[in-house]
């Protein structure tokens, strides 16, 4: 039973330690990433734009032919 219990503390001890060690790692190789985002942005915001021209381009000229067909009518 003794064994049992001293197997169970080190095991416990040695995850905690590698715990330990993963996390304090874990910072000391994070990276900046802070001109890759700053792009991204950039990116998504012209992405943005051009998507918000291709639908106001698209209604307007779904509004122009709506209008050529009814006056064709006529």
């Amino acid at each position: 039973m003794k064994t049992l219990k001293n197997i169970l503390v080190s095991k416990r001890a040695k995850a905690g330690l590698l715990l330990t060690s993963v996390v304090a790692s874990g910072s000391s190789f994070a990276a900046d990433y802070s001109t890759e985002i700053g792009t991204a942005i950039t990116d998504g915001t012209t992405n943005y734009g051009l998507i918000i021209g291709g639908v106001i381009s698209v209604a307007a000229l779904g509004f122009a032919i709506g209008m050529i067909v009814s006056k064709l009518r006529n």
